[in-house]
């Protein structure tokens, strides 16, 4: 059996566990998020040997140094572990408005000296343990604030923390940004088709405005699907939008019923996302194709945008992490 070795402790490693799994049931106090390697929260530091598939997207730099994913590292050996001191890396970022969007979603605004692009996300920080990743639907050029949509779970660890005790000109840890799902110029006459999901829409209508502002050439559509028509937020902006911007197209779509709608008559929501694909986008070679939701959504749609002609080179995706209910 492997071990670890942290602060002259040894830990027994268990089959199949990480080493943020054998922690967190020696119970010793370890800060983590997503575990799944996207929010960066559960860092360490190793100077023996570390299986190369837990280092995934940290630079180059960091991985030199010794640093490690503890959510995605299977011992293979005894390691000996240190916790690295990340609080250079953490922003002040002041809130500067919260507001309910719908019973699911709640968009939180920051103020912050950071240098983002839209598309990206960062990793927030409630307290020295608990962090979750958001996607940044503002723009730097546009906005003096950095947008986040949170889905809002009523027994979660940060959701609930974020509506109901957060209040305004507090002050919360970022750090980030991460991430590549952003608008690259060099493709301003490519057509753009974004998927979105539920907040999926933060980066997607963050890259949308991104594109258009700097005049992209070619056709931005933006298809924004939700389970239930009451899921929907953000319309009145899209609305917008689309009269500022002639070659912007925005469908909804809703897996609901389409008889129990009642959208408004300016965005139809017609009917499932699958469908509209299928209907509206059936040849997309050549179409850069942004998709952002949850993990399952993505795979769906990535693979379905793939057999109706887009390439993989163009299919760019932000899977986000379903959490359970009590995590989020």
């Amino acid at each position: 059996m492997t071990s670890i070795i942290l602060n002259a402790q040894e830990f027994a490693v268990n089959d199949g566990e990480t080493v943020l799994d054998t922690l967190l049931r020696n119970r010793v106090a370890i800060p983590y998020g997503c575990r799944a390697g996207a929010c960066q929260a559960c860092l360490m530091m190793s100077d023996g040997e570390i299986p190369d598939d837990c280092q995934l997207g940290l630079s180059q730099e960091r991985i030199q140094e010794g640093y490690f994913l503890s959510c995605q590292c299977e011992p293979e050996q005894t390691m000996q572990l240190q916790f690295p001191a990340l609080s250079q890396e953490k922003h002040l970022a002041t809130v500067v408005e919260k507001t309910q969007l719908n019973p699911r979603t709640l968009r939180l605004r920051l103020s912050c000296r950071l240098r983002w692009r839209a598309g990206q996300y960062i990793t927030l920080w409630i307290n020295d343990r608990t962090a979750r990743c958001y996607s940044i639907a503002s723009v730097a050029s546009l906005h003096n604030f950095i947008e986040l949509h949170i889905r809002i779970y009523p027994t979660g660890a940060v959701s609930p923390y974020l509506l109901n005790a957060i209040e305004i000109g507090e002050q919360l840890a970022i750090q980030g940004p991460y991430g590549e799902c952003v608008y690259d110029p060099k493709q301003a006459q490519q057509a753009l088709l974004l998927i979105a999901a539920g907040t999926g829409l933060a980066p997607l209508l963050g890259l949308a405005q991104d594109a258009l502002s700097q005049g992209h050439g070619s056709a931005v559509h933006l298809l924004f699907s939700v389970k239930r028509h009451k899921d929907f937020y953000g319309i009145s902006e899209l609305q917008i939008l689309q009269q500022q911007y002639a070659n912007f197209h925005v469908t909804l779509a809703c897996d609901e019923a389409v008889a129990t709608l009642t959208p408004p008559p300016e965005l139809p929501a017609t009917a499932s996302y699958s469908a509209v694909l299928h209907r509206d986008f059936a040849q997309l070679r050549g179409t850069k194709v942004y998709i952002c939701g949850g993990d399952d959504f993505v795979q769906r749609a990535q693979k379905q945008c793939f057999m109706q002609g887009a390439s993989r080179r163009d299919i760019i995706c932000e899977a986000f992490i379903n959490f359970s209910p009590s995590e989020a």
